[in-house]
């Protein structure tokens, strides 16, 4: 190689020197740009991996609402159902309440008390409760089956309070004093 390179003028000489000098340049340039571009392609990896991160966690956020959304429609469609079946409404509503105290004494096989009826008079809500209260003499096992017919009974009825009169151990019979709920439903519009 050495004897090549005399052959050559010190023009040509300066001209492959020159040339060589370009070549290495963009030798250079080219590695450099590789390690910019490379750098370049790590910090748009790392950007990608944290907005797949972020995606994933928008897209379970978005999937969490969905299933709340769902829940409160099925709440929405349960409370319908409940305000056709299982509370008092309608013009006879409160008739139909007592009707149905009637029909639970009757199940029960207990006669019909003397009722003290309460009616809540508040004109803003929309559900309004209907009280019942009376007095009873049971044997224990009457008061279980009455229990029973109340927590069974298709309409919403609750037992808001239970008083002990009188125990009698000896013939095994309760007095008690009983407030029993429903509750009516008005539909504002």
């Amino acid at each position: 190689m050495p004897g090549l390179i005399e052959l050559l003028s010190p023009e040509e000489r300066k001209k492959l020197s020159g040339l060589g000098l370009a070549a290495a340049a963009v030798i250079v340039l080219v590695i450099l740009s590789l390690f910019f571009w490379s750098y370049r392609l790590n910090d748009l990896r790392t950007e990608a991996g944290r907005m797949t991160a972020e995606l994933k966690k928008i897209s379970s956020q978005n999937e969490q609402a969905r299933q709340e959304f769902a829940n409160w429609q099925l709440t929405r469609q349960e409370l319908e159902e409940l305000e056709k079946t299982a509370f008092y409404s309608g013009s006879d509503g409160q008739e139909v309440f007592r009707q149905d105290l009637k029909s639970l004494f009757n199940q029960t096989g207990l006669p019909v008390p003397p009722i003290n009826y309460q009616y809540e008079e508040s004109g803003k809500k929309q559900y309004k409760r209907l009280a019942a209260s009376f007095a009873l003499r049971f044997s224990y096992p009457s008061l279980k089956k009455f229990l029973y017919r109340v927590e069974t009974w298709p309409r919403l009825l609750i037992i808001d309070q239970i008083n002990f009169q009188k125990i009698d151990n000896a013939a095994g019979t309760l007095d008690l004093r009983l407030t029993l709920s429903g509750y009516y439903y008005e539909r504002n519009y």
